[in-house]
């Protein structure tokens, strides 16, 4: 009994014991939970926040899409107005070329009735109809290329004014979508520190004025940074992978293109971003390229009308020579001579947007018109060729055959019945005056002046069937000093204020089809993390020393590790950089890409990526080292941009009043410039209203809104 007794109350002991360990188990269980619950909410809120930013820059390249077609489509209007002028006075002008020299011979001598006579009869009710047409025409050509041009100038203040929204928008999103993934939206406790403003920042400014920046400073400071660590990519890589691929001169995901106004603005001197977003060559080269872009686009778009008048009377006769083949032996000899005649009327026209100038600067830009002309001839053609072909057969080797002569040529020769051109230009000194100006016969350039490279006997306005047509246009009495835009009143409308301003993609991201990162990054205090010991959270130092590089910092730790908890300078700006002395913190990139699922080229490829095609999306992807960098405060991104403001709000504040002013005044300015009185005054004052509200909302009620926001 005594032994008994002495073991009673071991249970117990072992109890408390295990009882001791299941609490500490369940107090580390719950400390991890907390840990991980908040690093999911964190995660969710920076990935939420990041995608709605990256959406909302898609919806804007989207909006630019539609805009840009809207702009083409009114482009092309104008051509269709222009080629109907010309079309209907190349008729009207019949009684000019009837009088040609050649035609004043009579008929039936001795009857005075003479060939000019019988084509004036004949051609009666071209005039009449050419007359009336005209009359029709004439002041609607005054008047739409001025309409269209105010209309496609707005749409391009517009594009920037949205942009400039889209910016606010952004702000404003980022805030929201953090908030609503609070748990007690009364006790916000996440917040997007000043790291994530820059990131915000950046986008903006590499989307718009990357040509202020420099890659290779970037990847000097991203080498500075990454000297004592294992990385598998070297700067250069590291940097081109931030960048989109791009490792030499930095271009703008997004050109803003205003003809003849970049060489207005001084060209950027410094090696780093610069604040100031200056422009000069690299904007004026982009400017060129896409005004070329917007060029084609526009022809490629026009109306079969517009771009090639086109019709025919025509008979030929068949191969008058047949073919000869002379047999000799194991020597065959082919000679075939081609020879046909055709005759018939031919009416050739076409229209282009074009600059008379090579676009080779930017003042050429100003210089973008459209240009139309139309002739009708009547004649002959000879068509001769000459075809010489020997064969030679051996046995057992076989046969092999040389071509020995193998050409052909046709020999014109057409009659003039009428002609006429019409130029739309913003100054009459930019209007071509006479033939040289638009071209020379025989020299067809199919598809500028009408034409039709897959059939032959529509070669457009400058076949050589219209070389008389095309020199009597030139040195009829009636017409002169020619037909051809010497007769600035008849022939040219100066009503046309130029090529619009309008956003367009930089090259390299028409190949990619991806956007500069968008990078979010959310935060929230350890203090607020309800833990049984929130001085657990902190970094036991044998989890390594930040200077040495031992701690590699990832998006998805379970134990937050934070460079801000130690107590040296990189802990003082990592504490600066994300708001807090012990922040939890997590960076989530996105990016916008482009993609058309319904269209792919004639060789099965996809369609390149544009800002004239709206088929923009956005999607989540991993943060690039160089945002690790940033966010860890390993590397300082006030050396990535100069002169940039170190607070929240500062940063927001100057990004949108600095593209407002940049961007959206300019666009105003740019357009009330293009115009004459009085359309000049009418449209400034509305526009400039428009752009004050859109700046005062984009600029103050953001940043009072954000000063709210920020901890």
């Amino acid at each position: 009994m005594d032994g008994i007794r002495s073991n009673k109350g071991q249970a117990f002991i072992f109890g408390l014991l295990f009882l001791a360990v299941v609490v500490m188990a369940l107090l580390i269980l719950y400390n991890q939970g907390q840990l991980v619950t908040n690093r999911v909410q964190l995660e969710n809120a920076a990935d939420a926040t990041v995608y709605s930013q990256a959406k909302l820059a898609a919806r804007n390249q989207n909006f630019i899409a539609y805009t840009n077609r809207a702009m083409v489509a009114n482009e092309v209007s104008i051509g269709q107005m222009v080629s109907l002028l010309s079309w209907a006075k190349h008729y009207k002008q019949v009684g000019s070329f009837t009088s040609y020299p050649l035609y004043r011979f009579p008929v039936a001598p001795p009857s005075p009735t003479t060939f000019s006579d019988v084509l004036s009869a004949v051609t009666l009710p071209y005039q009449i109809m050419g007359q009336v047409v005209s009359a029709a025409a004439k002041p609607m050509v005054e008047v739409w290329p001025t309409v269209v041009s105010i209309f496609n100038g707005t749409v391009g203040v517009f594009q920037k004014m949205f942009a400039l929204a889209t910016l606010a928008g952004q702000v404003e999103m980022s805030m929201g979508v953090v908030e609503d993934h609070e748990d007690d939206p009364d006790d916000p406790e996440m917040y997007i520190p000043a790291v994530g403003w820059y990131f915000f920042t950046q986008n903006a400014l590499l989307t718009y004025f990357g040509e202020n920046f420099s890659p290779t400073n970037l990847a000097d400071l991203v080498g500075d940074a990454t000297a004592d660590k294992d990385w598998s990519a070297d700067a250069t890589d590291l940097t081109a992978d931030f960048l989109g691929g791009q490792v030499g001169e930095l271009e703008n995901m997004i050109n803003d293109n205003s003809a003849g106004l970049s060489r207005k603005k001084s060209k950027n001197k410094s090696g780093g971003a610069g604040a100031n977003l200056n422009t000069g060559d690299a904007a004026e080269a982009n400017a060129i390229e896409s005004y070329k872009r917007y060029m084609a686009i526009v022809n490629r778009n026009r109306a079969s009308f517009t771009e090639d008048r086109h019709w025919d009377v025509w008979a030929s006769t068949p191969d008058l020579i047949p073919r000869l083949e002379l047999s000799l032996g194991i020597i065959t000899l082919t000679i075939d001579l081609d020879f046909s005649i055709g005759g018939g009327i031919k009416n050739d026209g076409g229209t282009v947007y074009a600059s008379n100038d090579a676009l080779e600067t930017d003042a050429d830009l100003a210089k973008l018109n459209w240009s139309a002309i139309d002739v009708l001839s009547f004649g002959l053609e000879f068509d001769v060729g000459l075809f010489v072909e020997i064969e030679l057969c051996l046995p057992i080797v076989g046969c092999d055959s040389w071509t020995l002569l193998d050409f052909n040529f046709v020999l014109p020769i057409g009659f003039p019945l009428a002609g006429a051109t019409h130029q739309v230009v913003s100054s009459n000194a930019d209007a071509k005056k006479i033939l040289s100006d638009w071209g020379l016969p025989f020299n067809n350039d199919t598809g500028k002046y009408g034409g039709d490279k897959d059939d032959p006997d529509n070669n457009g306005a400058f076949d050589g069937f219209h070389l008389q047509a095309l020199a009597w246009g030139q040195a009829s009495p009636t017409l002169l000093p020619g037909m051809y835009g010497a007769r600035t009143t008849l022939d040219v409308t100066d009503s046309y204020a130029g090529p619009p301003s309008f956003f367009s993609l930089g090259g390299s991201f028409q190949e990619s089809g991806r956007s500069y990162e968008f990078t979010a990054a959310v935060a929230k205090s350890l203090d607020d993390v309800a833990t049984s010991d929130h001085d657990s959270l902190g970094i036991n130092s044998n989890d390594g020393d930040w200077d040495s590089g031992d701690i590699q910092y990832t998006n998805f730790d379970v134990k937050t590790r934070s460079r801000a908890e130690g107590d040296d300078f990189a802990a003082d700006y990592q504490q600066f950089i994300w708001n807090d002395d012990r922040p939890m913190m997590t960076v989530s990139s996105a990016e916008t890409y482009f993609a058309n699922p319904m269209q792919t080229l004639s060789d099965g490829s996809p369609e390149p990526a544009s800002l004239f095609s709206p088929f923009w999306d956005a999607r989540l992807r991993e943060p690039s080292a160089i945002t690790l960098l940033i966010a860890t405060g390993e590397l300082d991104f006030s050396k990535i941009i100069d002169g940039l403001s170190n607070s929240a709000v500062g940063m927001v504040g100057w990004l949108l009043g600095a593209i407002g002013d940049r961007m959206v005044d300019t666009g105003v300015e740019y357009l009330v410039d293009q115009l004459d009185s009085p359309w000049n005054t009418l449209a400034e004052g509305p526009l400039r209203e428009g752009a004050t509200q859109v700046k005062d909302i984009a600029v103050d009620a953001v940043v009072d809104e954000l000063e709210d926001f920020m901890p």
